[in-house]
């Protein structure tokens, strides 16, 4: 049960940060661009990166912790059910291109913050 409590605590957690992380991003934009969004999900993604090396060399965790950063908070925090839906207004909205741009940008943005994330962790540890 503590697991649960765990997962669902940080799932909170990490939902709150991504919604107050976007809305002040959004608020800096004057355009429809999903800025915020893509910070999060790069965030999430370096900090993954992190969390991941960590797990696999010799540091240990209690699994209520690891699960409350990986499954909790980094679930909560990154999604890509915002990602889907700000896609969809940008295409609904006839910026073809920039929804283009905008998930290229998501995809291969997050897939290099990990690759960092976890090469700079396995360097400084």
């Amino acid at each position: 049960m503590n697991l649960f409590i765990a997962i669902f605590v940080g799932g909170g957690c990490g939902a709150l940060s991504r919604y107050l992380i976007i809305d002040q991003i959004n608020k800096l934009s004057s355009n429809s661009f999903p800025y915020g969004t893509i910070l999060v999900n790069v965030l999430g993604a370096f900090l993954i990166g992190i969390i991941y090396y960590l797990l696999i060399s010799k540091i240990i965790i209690n699994e209520q912790l690891k699960l409350f950063i990986t499954i909790g908070f980094l679930g909560g925090f990154t999604t890509f059910s915002s990602f889907n839906l700000d896609f969809f207004k940008l295409i609904e909205s006839g910026s073809i291109f920039l929804a283009i741009l905008y998930a290229l940008a998501s995809f291969l943005i997050t897939i290099v913050a990990f690759y960092i994330g976890y090469s700079l962790t396995k360097v400084l540890i």
